[in-house]
Parts: C-alpha cells; structure tokens; sequence
C-alpha cells in the first residue's frame, strides 16, 4: 500500500520484467554523480517493434547508443530494490546488527521473517529492480558485440554489463535462492524462464566476473572514473568465491587484487562514507549517487541514509541492536580509546557530546538517553534533516573487505599463519593491536568474523557472514528478540513475489513460503 515514504521517494512503480521494452532502461541515463554519462532526452524517438526490443532500424547501432545503453544499466543499480534502499533491510537489519521498530507494521514484519504479502512493497521492489538492472544488462551483451566502432571500447562496454549482471545476480542467489530465473538474452513476448538452480547462478556469476575481468581496464580518468574495473570483477569474483566456500579458489583471486597495488587502507575510516573522499584509494566499486539536483537527468541519491538513521533527521526504521552497539567495547584502542569505528557507524550518547545533524545527542534525545541509531551513509556534518536524495556513494567493495576476505580464506584452508598479515592490517587502521600469535583456525575465525562485524556494519555484509558460516539461525542468534520469529528451511530465503510466480509459473515458490 502508499506510504508516506513513497510520496517523496522519485520512483515510479514499474511492471513485471517481461512487460517492460527497452525504453523504461534507457530514459534515465547516468549522469552518476557528475562523472560519466549523459541523460537520454527520453524514449518517445525509439521505434520499439514490440514490448521487449528496440528495433533494429532505430537503436544499437553506434558508438554513442553503446554507451547510453551501458549508462542506463548502471543507472538500474540506483533504484529502490538495488542499492539505493531495501538491500540495507534486507542484508543488515535482517541480521544481528540491526533491528526494526518501524511503525509500517509490513517493514517490522520483513525484518522478523512473518512476510504474509509476498509482494510487499519491499520485496517486490528488490525482485524487479534487479531483474530491471538483468534487463539492461542483456541488452548491452545482445546487442553491443554487433556494433561497428573502436574494439576495445566495445569489448570494455560488454565487460561492465557483464560485472553489472553479475553483481545482482550474486543479491538475488543469497536473498532467493536457486529458484530464481537465470535470465543472460533480452526475453522474448511470452517467455516464462524457469526457476534455476544455486550452482547454475553460481556458475554464470563466475563466468560474468572472469569475462569481465579480462577486457576491463584496471583503472580510469575523467569522467569516467566510478565505472566498473578489472579488479571490481576480481573482488566480487572473490566475494562469489567465497560465499561458496571455495576457500582456494577465493585466495587466488583476491590475491590478484592484493597484488595489483592498486589500493590501500584509508587512513581515516570514516572518510569512506562521506561525499568528499568518493572513489579513493580504498574502494574497489560504488554505485554512484547524486542529489536532487541531479532528479531531472535520472539520477537519485542514496535513500539507506532516511529510512536507517536517527529519529528525526530521518525515519529511523531500522536501528542497530544493543548487542551489536557492545561488540564495539570489547577490546580498546592501543592508546585505551574506544575502537573509532563506532564513532563512524552508530549514533549514541557519547561521553563527551556527539552531534546528531547538528544538533547535541542529548539536546535532541535527552541527557540520559539510552537510544542508538546508525550514523553510517548519512549526511551527518550537515544540520537539519537527512535529505531523500543523499549524494554519498554506495561503496559495494572496498579493499578492508578483501583483505579479510583474503584472511578467512586462508584461515579456512588451514593456513592460519599466513592470515594474521590480512586481519591485522584492517586492525591496525584503527589503532587495535595486532592479534595475539597462536590462534587456533576456530579462533582465528571467530576473530576475523567479528572484526568483520565492526569493519562493515550496514554495508551489506552480515548476513552474507552468518550465511556462510552457517549462523543463521533461532539458536545461534540469542540477542536479536526478532529472531524467535526464525524458521529453519525456510527463512534464510525470502519468497520470490507472487506476482512473478502467478504470471510465470515455471517459477517455484521458495522452501517453506
């Protein structure tokens, strides 16, 4: 049903995949944040000969139509259902780090696992959006090779849309499982694709990333920096990896990130999630938000920020957990200071004062406030209201998550040894002394798990942690009331919308829904 959040979100509500042309991928191209791309006038000039594919007479057939068609692709991971709002309820206040008091009874209901409308606004959005973004990236990959122009931009653009498809796909197989569509050709009228399987979408996902891998280049200049890289391929293809268990194959890839020299650690945390250090030294990819100015020429800004911050300045549907909030006391900085990374991710009563949009902690909540809220992606250092439109970028990946990536890999293989230099090095950005020496492999993992839990809070990563590790569950998860709502085979997979499985019924339904 409308909310009052859907009147100020700019989207519009947009059909099923296979009812939607080429047209709605291609009216909002990217300007993506003042770097690459310019926005398409609209749609009206294209000759679409039926739902599903421009004609050939009237698009694909330059240089120019490439770009544009890669522009609007990367344009799809702004959307509500991709980046720029459900994932973060999805992936992190589904988890132990967060928790949803909302007053939107079906949003407090996602994040305790009692969906009873499968197309519940925020599921039906992560299912289309991403299956939109699929769209135009199939596009790109049908109908790029076929363009007469300069070879190694063609090959480069075919690469994008290939790390682009990949990269959903990778959301969709952890929140859906296997029984989603592998959709890689533009659709035709009529199609119903069947449901998949795990190691099918797994198998395509490595295949994208490898592709890509081999024709992107390993960095830009210009406007063109943000677009994916060759080692935007090689990390997802390490996260793909990893979240699979394959712990060999995950180490020689993200080795081959780490090798590269290509990146270093921040020497500031929190200036990785901020509008004025976008694309540094310690991002690998991130999706490209702009403000409202930006609205006209299809770029929105990034909405995580309005529906998970502090009340007041923002909705505060989604708030972190106190268990989450203590992990951060349990060791002190090697100087006896608390571990700076809460400071950049959780709003609270700080000792000292702590300014929320402004405006003291305890001037806007009480001087005895036991309240917390998170403060990560949010425009914090600007007073007032966190805007709709928040121009920070989304970093998917930064290279902190590689080397502990790199370091459980290692760990996972018995290589225990080899992966204190990983761990350690994150540890040391914020002033943590090393881990001691001797750690067995049970150790060495629950410690690189829980310096995973306060490196990337609110950034996608806890459920993927838990799933992996095969945590998810009622038993293991005690501090998170939410959680007795769990049920085993049945809630780590979210069901697939019902209007894709009553239109399509090639598509089964997810274990217990």
């Amino acid at each position: 049903m409308p909310t009052p959040r859907d009147s100020v979100s700019h989207m519009t509500p947009i059909p099923t995949m296979r009812l939607r042309g080429l047209c709605s991928s291609l009216v909002m191209l990217a300007t993506l944040g003042a770097s690459f791309g310019t926005a398409l006038s609209g749609c009206s000039t294209l000759d679409l000969t039926n739902p599903n594919q421009a004609s050939s007479d009237t698009f694909w057939k330059t240089e120019t139509d490439a770009l544009q068609g890669i522009n609007a692709t990367y344009n799809g991971l702004l959307n509500n259902g991709t980046y720029g709002r459900w994932l973060g309820f999805a992936y992190d206040i589904r988890s132990d780090i967060g928790t949803s008091p909302s007053p939107w009874a079906d949003l407090a209901n996602f994040n305790k696992f009692t969906l009873t409308d499968y197309n519940f606004e925020v599921n039906r959005e992560i299912w289309q959006h991403h299956y939109q973004a699929i769209f135009r990236a199939n596009e790109v990959t049908a109908n790029v090779p076929g363009i007469q122009m300069n070879a190694t931009l063609r090959d480069r653009i075919v690469g994008e849309a290939k790390f682009i498809r990949a990269l959903l796909y990778f959301n969709l197989v952890n929140l859906y499982g296997g029984n989603i569509p592998l959709i890689t050709a533009p659709p035709l009228p009529g199609d119903q694709p069947a449901s998949s399987t795990v190691d099918a979408v797994y198998a395509q996902i490595e295949k994208d990333l490898t592709d890509a891998a081999a024709v992107l280049p390993a960095t830009y200049t210009g406007g063109d920096v943000g677009r994916a890289t060759k080692w935007a391929a090689l990390g997802i293809l390490g996260k793909a990896q990893l979240q699979q268990r394959k712990w060999a194959a995950a180490q020689a890839t993200l080795a081959q990130v780490i090798a590269s020299n290509q990146f270093s650690l921040m020497p500031n945390y929190a200036d990785n999630f901020t509008d004025a250090k976008e694309n540094n030294a310690e991002s690998l990819f991130e999706v490209q938000f702009g403000d409202r100015t930006q609205l006209a020429a299809g770029v929105r800004g990034l909405n995580i920020p309005k529906m998970i911050g502090p009340c007041g300045p923002s909705f505060c549907d989604g708030r972190p957990t106190r268990w989450y909030f203590n992990q951060f006391f349990q060791e002190t900085t090697t100087s006896g200071g608390v571990d700076p990374r809460l400071d950049a991710t959780i709003f609270y009563n700080k000792p000292g004062g702590m300014d929320v949009y402004g405006t003291p902690f305890a001037t806007r909540y009480g001087a005895t406030s036991t309240e917390i809220y998170f403060k990560k992606w949010g425009q914090y250092y600007v007073p007032g209201d966190q805007d709709w439109d928040n121009p920070i970028n989304y970093r998917v990946l930064r290279y902190a998550d590689v080397l502990l990536m790199q370091a459980e890999a290692l760990n996972e293989q018995g290589q225990t040894a080899q992966a204190y230099q990983y761990i350690n090095a994150v540890r040391a950005r914020v002033s943590l002394a090393a881990l001691p020496a001797g750690l067995t492999q049970a150790q060495m993992r629950d410690r690189i798990l829980h310096e995973r839990l306060l490196e990337l809070g609110l950034e996608g990563s806890r459920w993927l942690d838990l799933k992996r590790q095969n945590l998810l569950s009622r038993a293991l998860i005690p501090n998170d009331d939410e959680y007795n709502f769990f049920v085993a085979n049945k809630s780590e997979l979210l069901p697939i919308p019902v209007s894709e499985t009553n239109l399509n019924r090639n598509v089964r339904q997810n274990p217990g829904w």
